[in-house]
């Protein structure tokens, strides 16, 4: 749904009542509710990006807000992979050889760190919300061909939203705030000893503002929520 259908929605949600607000203040609206969006949600997007051995950086798509995690897109042998376990009564028992394994592997990874060969990656974001920012990764694992992004959603100028969540969160979010500037426009047209619920309507605007802010942090939450590496 583009911005002009996201206008058309929400003239219609207002019927039978006509919106004393032209055109181009409902556009400004649903712009306001994008703006928002992009600066304040953290939904989850991922993507794989080619990566050729030797470089330094792999540029992102522009809906790429933020860069949370990189994962090198290599398959890892393990031997334990292929290695039978017994399993006694629904528990899954380790014999020595797959237990000595595990710990060999535990140790590897800690003297890898230890050294500074574990992969790291950076992001750069960009300052042209346009142009994709960049993803420096350092101690890629050889053979490697492509990098598994996972980040959050920046909706783009002139996008035509299509997920179900952000649509339904931008759309009743612009509706909110079109509540409130026609609520205030009655508000100040009153007429003496004629009743208006012009008040009525900024209060109910502020109020579903608050609750589509609330449950966009909560949704957030994944962002920095702690992890073991």
């Amino acid at each position: 749904m583009n911005r002009t259908e996201m206008v058309s929605w929400i003239v219609e949600e207002f019927k039978p009542l006509t919106l004393i607000s032209p055109t181009n203040t409902l556009l400004q609206q649903v712009d306001n509710a994008v703006r928002y969006w992009n600066t304040h949600s953290a939904f989850k997007i991922s993507g794989v990006y080619d990566y050729a051995a030797g470089t330094k950086r792999v540029q992102i798509d522009p809906e790429f807000k933020s860069v949370v995690d990189v994962i090198p897109t290599q398959a890892t042998t393990w031997i334990w992979n292929d290695h039978p376990l017994w399993t006694l009564t629904g528990i899954t028992v380790l014999d020595n050889v797959t237990t000595d394994l595990i710990m060999m592997s535990e140790a590897f990874r800690n003297y890898r760190i230890y050294v500074g060969t574990n992969f790291r990656f950076h992001w750069q974001k960009s300052d042209d919300p346009t142009t994709g920012g960049y993803v420096y990764a350092i101690n890629v694992p050889n053979n490697v061909s492509s990098l598994f992004v996972i980040g959050t959603k920046r909706i783009l100028s002139n996008e035509n939203v299509t997920n179900e969540y952000i649509l339904d969160w931008v759309l009743y979010y612009a509706k909110a705030l079109v509540k409130q500037i026609e609520g205030n426009t009655l508000r100040k047209t009153a007429i003496i000893d004629t009743p208006i619920d012009g008040q009525a309507m900024i209060d109910e605007g502020r109020e579903e503002v608050k609750d589509l802010q609330a449950r966009l942090a909560r949704d957030c939450r994944w962002v920095i929520m702690m992890k073991r590496k």
